[in-house]
C-alpha cells in the first residue's frame, strides 16, 4: 500500500475519486497539476496506469472510478490526515493561530468565517458571516469581560420549540434552553461547536450569564485553564 500512496501524483488521484466519487481523465490531470512540477502528461499517465494495473481504480468509459481496493486507500489517507492533524501542532512546537483554527472549523463545518478578525471588548475576534458565532483564542477567556460566566451543565439543556411573539413575524423556531437561563442556544451552532472542540480536544464546557442574555462561551477547558487553542462566542437566541 505504501508504495501506491507514496507518489503525490497517485495520491491526488485517489484523493480526487474519493471526493468526486467519479472522474474523467482531464479532471484527474488538472487535479493532480498543481503538483506535477515540471513532469510530462507522458508521466501523470504512467501512475494512471500503474493504479488501473493494480485494480486501485477502473476505467468505466471516459470515467474513472476507485475500486473496492481503493476506497480503502483512501480512507486510509483519511486517517493519515487526522493523526497527522493532531500531532502537526505538537512535532512543529508551534500553536496554532486563531485564523488558522478559523480556517479548520470553517472546512468541517461548512460555516463560512469572516478573513479577518474584529475588536469585541478589547480582544480579536473572527465571526462568521452572519456574526452569530465567533472564535478568540482561549487565553482571551481571562478577561473581564468572563467575570460573571458560570459553567452550565450539558445534561441540562434541553430541545424546546420557542415561538415568535413579535407580529409581523410570527415562526416557530427549534432551540436548545437551560432552566438557569431566559435565552437559548441555536442547537445547530451548539452541536457543530461542541463536536468540534471534542474532536480536537476531548473535551467542550458551555459558559453562560444567567441574569441576563450574553454570548454563550464554549471551551475545551475549565476558565481559568489554559490549553493550545480556541474558544467559541455563540450569539443567543431571544424570543
Amino acid at each position: 500500500m505504501i508504495s501506491i500512496v507514496a507518489d503525490p501524483t497517485r495520491n491526488r488521484i485517489l484523493r480526487r475519486l474519493d471526493e468526486a466519487g467519479k472522474a474523467a481523465y482531464s479532471d484527474l490531470l488538472d487535479s493532480a497539476e498543481h503538483i506535477r512540477h515540471l513532469t510530462s502528461t507522458g508521466n501523470f499517465n504512467y501512475h494512471l496506469n500503474f493504479l488501473l494495473e493494480n485494480q486501485v481504480i477502473t476505467k468505466d468509459g471516459i470515467v474513472y472510478r476507485l475500486t473496492e481496493k481503493g476506497r480503502e486507500i483512501a480512507k486510509f489517507l483519511k486517517e493519515v490526515d487526522q493523526m497527522w492533524n493532531k500531532l502537526e501542532l505538537t512535532l512543529r512546537g508551534e500553536k496554532m493561530s486563531v485564523s488558522g483554527w478559523a480556517e479548520r472549523f470553517e472546512e468541517e463545518t461548512g460555516t463560512k468565517m469572516q478573513k479577518t478578525s474584529s475588536k469585541f471588548h478589547g480582544f480579536e475576534l473572527i465571526s462568521d458571516e452572519r456574526r452569530v458565532v465567533g472564535l478568540i483564542a482561549q487565553e482571551d477567556c481571562n478577561s473581564e469581560f468572563f467575570k460573571d460566566y458560570e459553567r452550565l451543565r450539558v445534561k441540562n439543556f434541553k430541545l424546546q420549540v420557542k415561538h415568535s411573539e413579535k407580529e409581523a413575524d410570527k415562526c416557530a423556531e427549534l432551540v436548545v434552553g437551560h432552566p438557569d437561563l431566559e435565552y437559548y442556544i441555536s442547537p445547530q451552532l451548539l452541536g457543530e461547536v461542541y463536536q468540534f472542540l471534542s474532536t480536537h480536544f476531548n473535551e467542550a464546557h458551555i459558559y453562560a450569564v444567567k441574569k441576563k442574555p450574553f454570548p454563550f462561551l464554549l471551551r475545551a477547558a475549565e476558565l481559568r485553564k489554559d490549553y493550545d487553542g480556541c474558544a467559541f462566542l455563540v450569539a443567543p437566541c431571544v424570543f
